[in-house]
């Protein structure tokens, strides 16, 4: 898995090694990716980092479960997790405080932590977050159905992305790459 983008700095976060990207000076803003197949940190914010790197600290984390996060055997995947997860992150980077940007599952991620940590947390972005009860949509069925293939995650990017000129044929292989490693992992 050499030079590979999405792998970036590795820090202890309780009782596991998170796989998080830092760059850019200011005041920090931490990134929380969606839980679509072979999301990670990377795929999900990397065309923001340019834009903010100058003017922020951006900090974006595979979360537990998700891309190249160390995956404990027998770990329950939940919020509590998550929230454990973000602060242990916060204290490991020394960081009082921070703005949160959450995509769908991030959002829901983020909400919990303002609730749980509310003198943790500057301010929110929120993108598509979960939270609430809902129908299902074709999106979202197509997302919790997904069958590992490269076609099927071109369709899931192109439902992803109202501009499908970001779904381009990098980022669908790193995404099923992502699902990949994490199957190779599992044995």
């Amino acid at each position: 898995m050499a030079n590979r983008p999405e792998i970036a700095n590795s820090i202890k976060t309780g009782d596991y090694t998170t796989n998080y990207h830092d760059l850019g000076q200011g005041f920090p803003v931490v990134f929380l990716h969606g839980s679509g197949p072979g999301v990670t940190a990377w795929a999900n914010w990397n065309k923001i980092f340019p834009i903010m790197k100058d003017q922020y600290r951006l900090i974006a984390p595979d979360m537990a479960g998700f891309g190249f996060t160390e995956r404990v055997p027998g770990m329950t995947y939940n919020m509590n997790v998550w929230v454990q997860q973000t602060i242990d992150l916060f204290d490991a980077l020394n960081l009082e405080k921070a703005n949160l940007v959450g995509n769908s599952f991030g959002g829901a991620l983020a909400l919990s932590m303002a609730i749980k940590y509310p003198g943790r947390v500057n301010k929110l972005v929120l993108m598509g977050s979960m939270g609430v009860s809902f129908p299902i949509s074709y999106g979202l069925d197509q997302v919790w159905g997904y069958t590992p293939s490269l076609a099927n995650m071109e369709e899931l990017l192109e439902l992803f992305t109202y501009d499908h000129s970001f779904a381009t044929k990098d980022l669908i292989k790193s995404r099923y790459e992502s699902i990949s490693s994490i199957k190779s992992a599992a044995g």
